[in-house]
């Protein structure tokens, strides 16, 4: 029984409990311990979601622009690279300058003309399979300690005898990387219909591989960042039914990205074990009246410290916030006032935090830690 399926079974067993004992309602529905989240990110300008503790993954796209009918595979409508040609593709993509993926992350393949869904079947879909065998066999040579997946359109039908023949090949797909984009205008209701049928396909084709559905901020068609709202949710049933997560060439430049990094940075904490905690919340209140500081200067930030829970809590002081994630260049700061006093219930006390980014960081996003002594908030910030 694979992990996945125990946290399936623990979101339905939550369920029952919740409906039996009211109290347990605002339990946690699963154990997100094993689940993972990739990204997959290159070039300048990316919101470097290492810092939040994603890993950085491969995507392997169509250079050689395959297509399959039923007299044979063509690339770029000529033959077929040869080995060597294609691994190298293979380990460029891997490398610093595409995607850097870790050594064991998903490597995945996204060759949709050929994609088995995509293919007529008959003697066209046994051309694309013969290829997609070689094709997988030249990926583990080129990246031999990393998982392969192929990004598909998995509640798709179409041939899927072949497709599961590829899961059940030692040298094969090792992994499913179902496409779970949102659409302009998609309900949830939609979106779920999807998702679910995607992983119950997977989930009765090749039980034991693990399945990291692959997720935009951005929704297709020109529909701009998903909201703060249907990134929870897309969370909510990637942790209950996957075993991961893959985050597609995300980015974060402007002050339209500040719901998407907010409620990225609060998964991301309860994914990590690193969530806001404690009796002090420090609400954050950049001049720009959004998420967003600028790089070059020093900023002044009010920072207003609240005490939320039920008791009088003992004055404390600001912590040195420091540290640099990766990809992040530099940054430093200061507190106008170090000193917290002592905070009734519901009392509030502000300091200012000054914030010099360095003119060389790349716009991008960083994740800070406002801590006092007895409290950790955390505060992600869209570097312009």
């Amino acid at each position: 029984m694979t992990l996945r399926i125990l946290r399936r079974l623990a979101v339905g067993a939550a369920a029952l409990m919740a409906a039996l004992v009211p109290t347990l309602v605002n339990a946690p529905a699963a154990h997100a311990a094993s689940f993972q989240v990739f990204t997959n990110e290159r070039y300048t300008n990316r919101p470097h979601l290492e810092q939040y503790g994603a890993t950085k993954a491969t995507v392997v796209y169509d250079a050689f622009h395959y297509t399959c009918s039923a007299s044979g595979c063509l690339s770029n409508g000529g033959p077929l690279p040869t080995q060597a040609v294609y691994e190298a593709k293979v380990k460029e993509y891997i490398g610093s300058s595409q995607f850097g993926g870790g050594a064991t992350a998903p490597v995945v393949l996204d060759f949709e003309d050929i994609e088995l869904t995509q293919v007529p079947t008959g003697t066209a879909a046994t051309n694309a399979f013969n290829l997609w065998r070689q094709l997988l066999q030249w990926t583990h040579n080129a990246a031999p300690q990393a998982p392969v997946c192929n990004y598909g359109y998995d509640w798709l039908t179409q041939n899927q005898s072949l497709i599961e023949d590829l899961h059940t090949d030692p040298n094969g797909l090792d992994c499913f990387a179902p496409r779970a984009y949102f659409y302009a205008g998609q309900s949830l209701a939609d979106w779920d219909e999807d998702f679910n049928a995607a992983i119950d396909r997977d989930e009765a084709m090749a039980p034991d591989h693990e399945i990291y559905p692959y997720v935009s901020p951005t929704a297709f068609n020109g529909g701009g960042f998903v909201s703060g709202s249907a990134w929870s949710h897309m969370f909510a049933q990637v942790k209950a039914q996957a075993d991961g997560v893959v985050i597609w060439e995300p980015d974060a430049t402007d002050a339209s990205a500040c719901a998407w990094v907010s409620q990225n940075s609060y998964e991301m904490g309860i994914v990590t074990g690193t969530s806001s905690s404690g009796p002090l919340k420090a609400t954050v209140s950049p001049p720009s009246g959004n998420c967003t500081v600028q790089r070059g200067a020093q900023t002044a930030i009010p920072v207003t410290i609240t005490n939320t829970s039920g008791s009088t809590t003992a004055a404390t002081s600001m912590q040195t916030i420091s540290g640099l994630p990766a990809g992040v260049h530099g940054y430093s700061t200061t507190w106008q006032y170090w000193n917290v006093p002592s905070l009734a219930p519901g009392a509030s006390w502000t300091t200012m935090l000054y914030l010099q980014i360095d003119s060389t960081e790349d716009p991008s996003t960083l994740l800070f830690h406002i801590k006092t002594g007895i409290s950790d908030t955390r505060w992600a910030a869209v570097v312009l």
